[in-house]
């Protein structure tokens, strides 16, 4: 099929959203994404509002043999929603939602951010499983999985996509579902933005109002006590009682944070977690029954939702034993000075242990983590990125070489290859049937030969 070729001011002229060149007055705010260590400078923006918006620019840039960064909430650790000399395909303004609520169904544009989907969805007391931070585009977390605390109760967004409009590489519309491209339906389930670019998904929901959830806080001086007893803890847990845990010096006062959120029967609840609540008297305990929406958005004034600087590493611990627990309290006493910590989600439940038939690799119990540096000044840099390399590697010895895809930060393939685990050959070959010259290669790339 041959491309048509036009020129940047054709291109602003066929579309009904912007584009913006370097000199515009707003450029250099556009340029930018959360990830603010990345600092890469497009050819041209173009801002869609409509699909077509969204076809002509890729056409000019497959035309123009540019590179091609499709931004949605440009929430990725490596700032894959921008590109130096290419095309940024934005489409957070696309934000149309429409919610069935009898058929428990939302369907919605790729524009659409995890915590106005929250919004509207419990407003009719329904949710999608997905993370508490506000800003991150639907899309991208649901299409490289998306973990949360309704995961292992409910499990991940990608196991309630039901269908997806996607524009393929050659400009083609296509629709993935159980009926129509069902290799494609599988494969856009976890394996992200690898094979064209979505305009609209439309997902499942589940009935969630009211939940136990808040934190419990204790002295890094506690942390190798509590570590040890929620290891222990954690092998009896059921489905429905989510555990986070973040060793977190700073900023502010150095601590441990537990959070917990239960989804169930809440005097079951009260039950379970109370073993949790008493082994120490923590410094601060907030857990209590909240609505749904109040927890989710409990973390939204977090380091990472201001203009900051981050690196983070990650991978997966079937247990806290005593070496990975040394590690993490040795390496919390030390390191830079802004924002730093170590978070782990322990992983359980039917969704996790069992597998599905979609493309999702990260079925694993025990504990997810990352370990992560935010900041400002840009003294805070080099420190930042040596304490988290030199963490992530003290901890290889006691990982699995697991990972989830969506904390991967642009660090090669066998990394890529380790998230999918075994599902990676058959993606490749979905991707060299839907994207054969990886024209969609700015993510975490499954690699085709053009």
């Amino acid at each position: 099929m041959a491309r048509p070729v036009f020129s940047k001011t054709d291109l602003a002229t066929k579309i009904s959203g912007r584009v913006i060149r370097p000199g515009d007055a707003d450029y250099e705010q556009q340029r930018r994404v959360w990830n603010h260590d990345v600092d890469k400078r497009p050819a041209l923006i173009v801002q869609c509002i409509i699909e077509d918006d969204i076809r002509y620019a890729l056409e000019f840039a497959r035309a123009q043999n540019l590179p091609i960064a499709i931004r949605g909430g440009g929430h990725s650790f490596a700032g894959y929603g921008t590109c130096d000399g290419g095309v940024v395909i934005d489409l957070s303004r696309m934000k149309g939602l429409r919610i069935d609520p009898h058929r428990r169904q939302v369907s919605l544009k790729p524009g659409v951010a995890g915590g106005e989907l929250d919004q509207i969805t419990q407003a009719f007391g329904l949710a999608v499983p997905l993370g508490s931070c506000p800003s991150v585009g639907v899309v991208g977390y649901a299409t490289g999985g998306g973990e949360g605390s309704l995961t292992p109760s409910l499990g991940f967004a990608c196991d309630h996509i039901l269908r997806a409009r996607i524009l393929t590489y050659d400009s083609n519309v296509l629709t993935a579902d159980a009926g129509s491209n069902q290799d494609l339906f599988w494969a856009l389930r976890g394996g992200g933005g690898n094979f064209g670019i979505i305009t609209q998904l439309d997902l499942a929901l589940h009935h969630v109002d009211t939940v136990l959830g808040g934190h419990l806080i204790y002295p890094l001086s506690r942390t190798r006590e509590v570590l040890t007893f929620v290891n222990g803890l954690v092998a009896e847990i059921p489905p429905e009682l989510y555990i986070i845990i973040a060793v977190l010096p700073q900023p502010g006062e150095p601590m441990l944070d537990i959070g917990i959120v239960w989804n169930g029967v809440l005097d079951e609840g009260e039950r379970v977690v109370r073993p949790l609540r008493q082994f120490i008297q923590p410094s601060k305990d907030s857990i209590k029954v909240k609505r749904y929406l109040d927890e989710q958005q409990s973390g939204s004034d977090s380091p990472s939702e201001g203009e900051w600087c981050s690196v983070r590493r990650a991978g997966h611990l079937e247990c806290l034993d005593s070496g990975a627990i040394e590690v993490i309290e040795r390496n919390s006493a030390r390191g830079p000075a802004e924002s730093r910590g170590i978070t782990m989600i322990y992983w359980h439940g039917p969704w996790v242990e069992k597998s599905y038939d979609n493309a999702f690799g990260f079925r694993r119990r025990g504990f997810e983590y990352w370990i992560h540096a935010y900041w400002q000044d840009p003294v805070h840099r080099e420190a930042s990125h040596q304490w988290v390399d030199n963490c992530y590697r003290e901890l290889q010895p006691f990982s699995t070489g697991a990972v989830y895809v969506n904390n991967l930060c642009e660090e090669g393939p066998e990394r890529v290859k380790s998230a999918h685990g075994e599902k990676y050959e058959r993606l490749v070959n979905i991707k060299r049937k839907y994207d054969p010259d990886n024209v969609f290669r700015l993510n975490e790339n499954i690699r085709v030969q053009p």
